[in-house]
């Protein structure tokens, strides 16, 4: 294996790394790193308001929680699942 196709693939080909200079950066949230692309494709996925409101909700999260912590400085896409509590919750909001 390259080390090229190791930086691009993740790990011994695993999921890709993201890179964290290179998130979103929205007025209210400070925590929720996220890809322009992610971002987008979640938009296009959701619509923009039960995105905004799940994105409000795991920015809560990452500030409140204990279990949050380990999530702090890491892309949050797989928060983002159709069927994970993030989503879920938003749609009840």
């Amino acid at each position: 294996m390259s080390g090229a196709s190791s930086v691009e693939n993740g790990k011994l080909g695993g999921r890709p790394k993201y890179d964290n200079n290179i998130k979103i950066s929205l007025p209210d949230i400070e925590l929720v790193i996220l890809t322009p692309k992610q971002y987008g494709s979640l938009i296009e996925k959701y619509g923009y308001e039960l995105f905004y409101k799940a994105l409000k909700i795991l920015e809560n999260w990452l500030k409140s929680s204990p279990e949050g912590e380990k999530y702090k400085g890491k892309n949050n896409y797989a928060h983002f699942r159709s069927d994970g509590w993030v989503i879920n919750s938003a749609r009840f909001l």
